[in-house]
C-alpha cells in the first residue's frame, strides 16, 4: 500500500519534476557553453545558485501534495479504505527527499562536468596537499546529509502547516503563514531546552583544517549534541501530530 501511495504522488507531480529537470539541463548547457568566454571561477560559482532554491520547493511541494488531495476529495477514500495516516504522510515526505536527492545529483553531476571541462579542478589541486582527501569527502558527505535533512525539516514544517490550516474554515492562509513561523519558534525553543538541560552529553567532535602564515594546522570543534537530540525528538512529535491532523482534518 505504501508503495502504490509513493507511485500515486509520483505520477501526480512528474510533469513538475520533467520540467525542474529539464530547466537543470539547460542551465548546466548554456555555461558549458560559456566556457572559454568567461572566467572559470565565475561559471563554477553561479552554477550553483540552483541549490538556493531547494528549500523554496521543498515548500511549494509540501503544499502542493496536499492540496492536490482536497482538490481531488482523495484522501477521506484513502483513510476508509482503511489506509493509515502515517502512510500517505510519509509517502509525501519520501516524494519531497526523493526530489532533493535527485536534483542535488543532477546538480554536482553537471558541477563536476563543468569543473573538468573548465579546468577548474587544476586550480585549487593544492588544496589537497594541506587536506586530505578523505577528510574532505566525509566532511562533504556531512555536510550534505545536513542541508538534505534540512530541507526535510522545511517540508515537515510546510506540510503540517497546511494540514493544520484546514482545520480552519476561515483564513486558511493567514492560518498557515501563522503555524509555520508558530513551529519554527518551537523548534527554536526546543533546542534552547537541549543546550540549557542536556549538555552533560558527550560534544560530537570534528576535525578542522587552516592555514595560517602558510602553515596547515589543525583543531577539534565541538559540537554539542543537546540540541540536536531536543530538535529531533521535537521532529518526532510533530511528526505525530501531523498524522493525527491528517485524520482531523479530514472529518472536517
Amino acid at each position: 500500500m505504501w508503495w502504490r501511495q509513493f507511485l500515486k504522488e509520483l505520477r501526480g507531480h512528474r510533469g513538475e519534476i520533467l520540467l525542474l529537470v529539464g530547466a537543470l539541463l539547460v542551465w548546466t548547457a548554456f555555461l558549458y557553453s560559456r566556457v572559454g568566454v568567461w572566467e572559470p571561477e565565475l561559471i563554477v560559482l553561479i552554477y550553483w545558485f540552483p541549490m538556493g532554491f531547494l528549500p523554496l520547493w521543498a515548500i511549494w511541494t509540501s503544499v502542493q501534495l496536499y492540496r492536490q488531495e482536497w482538490r481531488e476529495n482523495t484522501s477521506y477514500l484513502m483513510l476508509s479504505l482503511p489506509v493509515r495516516a502515517w502512510t500517505i504522510t510519509s509517502a509525501k515526505l519520501a516524494i519531497a527527499a526523493a526530489g532533493i536527492l535527485g536534483f542535488s545529483a543532477l546538480i554536482f553531476g553537471g558541477a563536476a562536468l563543468l569543473t573538468a571541462r573548465t579546468g577548474f579542478f587544476a586550480r585549487i589541486v593544492d588544496v589537497f596537499e594541506i587536506v586530505p582527501l578523505d577528510w574532505m569527502i566525509k566532511t562533504g558527505l556531512i555536510f550534505y546529509g545536513a542541508m538534505i535533512f534540512g530541507i526535510l525539516v522545511v517540508s515537515l514544517i510546510s506540510q503540517f502547516a497546511y494540514v493544520f490550516s484546514r482545520l480552519f474554515s476561515r483564513f486558511q492562509g493567514l492560518a498557515m503563514v501563522w503555524t509555520w513561523f508558530l513551529t519554527i519558534w518551537l523548534m527554536g525553543e526546543a533546542a534552547w531546552f537541549g543546550h540549557r538541560f542536556l549538555g552533560w552529553m558527550p560534544d560530537l567532535r570534528l576535525q578542522a583544517y587552516y592555514v595560517m602564515n602558510n602553515v596547515p594546522g589543525t583543531h577539534s570543534v565541538a559540537i554539542e549534541t543537546g540540541p540536536i537530540l531536543a530538535v529531533a525528538l521535537f521532529l518526532a512529535g510533530l511528526y505525530w501530530v501531523l498524522n493525527v491532523t491528517v485524520e482531523r482534518a479530514v472529518e472536517v
